[in-house]
């Protein structure tokens, strides 16, 4: 049994005999417990863990299972995780005049959770730029479109043709005949 926290000092809580996988597959409980003795007794024990499928940093209380708060086990069941990635967490014990510790040591360890993939995003970004461009390629073959919008060549020509005639007949119309 090696206590891990400052040597030569019972004024911090320190831990001893942790149990944190290192490893865990997807849907698996990961169970961590730590033996923390203190004097004073320990106030409360606070287990702060990422979740890498949100990237949600959670923190909770652990429980004290064994013992008593001076010498005893507290132990938390991180929730099963659904896809593969890695836990980053730390643990925190306070004791009843206000100081800490931290474990691991450098304040932050590791979980593995090995296992399934997440799935992948559907990328519907590229299927909203695909359906605009479709939508504004048929408006504008619509709008340009002779026929459709706008007359044909033939149906311009003809409406000249019909303006020219209509012209011609209002001058000769309008010219008085000649007398001779």
């Amino acid at each position: 049994m090696i206590p891990i926290g400052l040597p030569n000092s019972m004024a911090l809580p320190v831990f001893y005999d942790v149990n944190i996988p290192g490893s865990a597959d997807t849907g698996q409980l990961i169970n961590i417990t730590v033996n923390i003795t203190s004097t004073p007794e320990v106030d409360e024990v606070i287990l702060r863990y990422s979740n890498p499928a949100t990237g949600q940093v959670i923190f909770d209380i652990m429980v004290l299972t064994a013992g008593n708060i001076s010498n005893g086990t507290w132990s938390f069941e991180v929730p099963a995780l659904p896809y593969e990635g890695s836990i980053e967490y730390g643990i925190t014990a306070k004791d009843f005049n206000g100081t800490s510790a931290q474990y691991p040591p450098g304040g932050t360890g590791t979980i593995q959770i090995t296992g399934e993939k997440p799935p992948k995003e559907f990328p519907w970004n590229l299927v909203i730029i695909v359906v605009f461009l479709a939508v504004a390629m048929i408006a504008t073959e619509l709008i340009f479109k002779p026929g459709f919008y706008r007359p044909t060549g033939r149906q311009r020509a003809k409406a000249l043709e019909e303006e020219d005639r209509k012209k011609e007949q209002e001058e000769s119309e309008e010219e008085p005949p000649n007398t001779i």
